[in-house]
């Protein structure tokens, strides 16, 4: 039993050791990645760094036209069947379990 045991003990210590990682990440990177960014000293990714004119978002700002899908054109009373329907949707597979699950009691 205590055979047993150990070699129980054994596989749970090598199999949770297998997960661990061997290098850090940061000695995966190539040395021009590592060169470039020790030179300039920013990262740049090619996005949110071009145009430095360009204002943030305001109200004031906004475009009158933005994108709005359909869903977004409608009252909160045309919304209402498709959130029940959703809610119906998601509960009535449960529902139908416990039916059966009391029904073979």
């Amino acid at each position: 039993m205590n055979s047993i045991l150990a070699l129980v003990s054994i596989l749970l210590v090598v199999s949770t050791t297998a997960f661990v990682p061997t290098t850090p990440l940061t000695g995966q990177l190539s040395s021009s990645a590592t060169n470039s960014v020790k030179k300039n000293g920013v990262l740049n990714m090619g996005f949110m760094g071009g145009d430095e004119d360009t204002k943030p978002l305001t109200r004031e700002n906004e475009p009158e036209e933005y994108f709005s899908t359909n869903m977004d054109k409608m009252s909160d009373e045309e919304k209402l069947p498709i959130a029940l329907a959703g809610l119906a949707f998601i509960s009535l597979p449960f529902i139908a379990g416990l039916i059966a699950l009391y029904a073979s009691k």
